[in-house]
């Protein structure tokens, strides 16, 4: 005959409660019930752990529409249940503290006498699988913006290797007989443009073939370092046109990254913030941090002239475009800012407005 302390232990061992806990741990999952008539819900073990719900907060037909982040959804999702239907279907919900989560969600209605008087079902996470889905698709995306861009660079390229070839074949035939002096110095002019075009097309060939194939390494870098550096190459820009430089980084002071691709970032887009200043005002920069939900942002703001993203948002970031009549504006340096950020995960949009200014927002990875 067993003893009590073996009636116990194997009436642990059976516990079909602790059981379904485990399970509702492991498989993230959660059942609740919804009392139509008291308005009560009542919430088991695995709902309350799947949205760290506190064991001592109610959830009651008046404010379980906080856990739903589409408040249509959730509508929808009551009135089809009230008409006696049943429901299965993917949404967003929010946990206690508003993080969000995808679930798997049903929804039966409880009838009695014809009528539906409450409401039950359950819930599953599946939150890393629809993430890991739009993190495929926007990779896929980002991959065919890169593709595209790639490809009209080659297509520019080739017509500017082939322009730079046909001009110095052109020069040499014209100058063959070049004997006289003038003649000789007014050659070696032509030569000299040719070389320096040429020279320019094979460097941004290689810094863009460099982006695409070099090993990025990352480091752990002080952000606030490499924007000082690079501040020092326009030291002499900024004080002759009496510039403003603010800075806050205090919100993300370092970033795994690579050190010369951020370098490039703020290189570019200060050059910019300077080349396309507004004359009629003093240039005001402004760079700051800001780690929100998990998301890393570098944020660049000027009052420079703007850009007209009405006329220019689809080509912004391609190669050899240019908004503006400068003499030195060559349409290179967002191609390659954005190429930099998208190479190592992240992605860059603008905000711009003419006559007072853009701001570029950097999403890290």
């Amino acid at each position: 005959m067993q003893n009590n302390n073996e009636i116990n232990l194997q009436n642990a061992l059976e516990d079909e409660t602790y059981f379904l806990n485990e399970i509702a741990t492991m498989t993230q999952t959660g059942g609740y019930g919804c009392n139509l008539n008291t308005g009560a819900i009542t919430l088991n073990f695995g709902s309350r752990h799947l949205l760290e719900i506190p064991h001592d907060y109610t959830v009651d037909i008046e404010n379980v529409s906080r856990f739903f982040a589409n408040k249509k959804i959730y509508k929808k999702l009551i009135g089809d249940s009230l008409k006696g239907l049943s429901s299965i279907l993917d949404l967003e919900m929010y946990k206690f503290d508003g993080e969000r989560l995808w679930v798997r969600f049903n929804c039966h209605p409880y009838m009695q006498d014809d009528e539906v008087v409450g409401l039950r079902g359950v819930f599953t996470s599946v939150d890393r699988y629809i993430k890991n889905t739009q993190e495929v698709e926007n990779a896929a995306l980002v991959i065919k913006a890169q593709n595209e861009r790639l490809v009209h660079f080659a297509h520019i390229l080739s017509h500017n290797l082939r322009s730079h070839a046909s001009n110095l074949q052109l020069t040499l035939q014209t100058f063959d007989d070049v004997k006289e002096p003038g003649e000789i110095e007014v050659f070696n002019s032509y030569l000299n443009d040719i070389s320096f075009s040429l020279n320019q097309t094979l460097h941004h060939l290689n810094e863009v073939v460099t982006i695409n194939t070099q090993l990025k390494i990352k480091e752990n870098i002080d952000i606030e370092a490499i924007f000082n550096n690079v501040l020092l190459e326009f030291d002499e820009d900024i004080k002759a046109i009496n510039a403003t430089i603010k800075y806050d980084f205090a919100e993300l002071l370092s970033i795994e990254y690579v050190p010369s691709f951020l370098e490039s970032v703020f290189r570019n887009l200060i050059s910019n913030a300077i080349k396309y200043r507004d004359v009629e005002r003093p240039l005001e920069i402004v760079v700051k941090t800001k780690s929100k939900n998990k998301r890393k942002l570098l944020v660049i703001k000027d009052n420079g002239i703007g850009i007209d993203l009405k006329r220019h948002a689809g080509k912004l970031f391609h190669m050899y475009r240019t908004f503006h009549t400068n003499d030195d504006a060559r349409g290179v340096g967002l191609f390659l800012v954005k190429s930099k950020v998208e190479a190592l995960g992240g992605d860059i949009s603008v905000k711009s407005e003419l006559g007072k200014g853009s701001t570029f927002s950097i999403r890290f990875e």
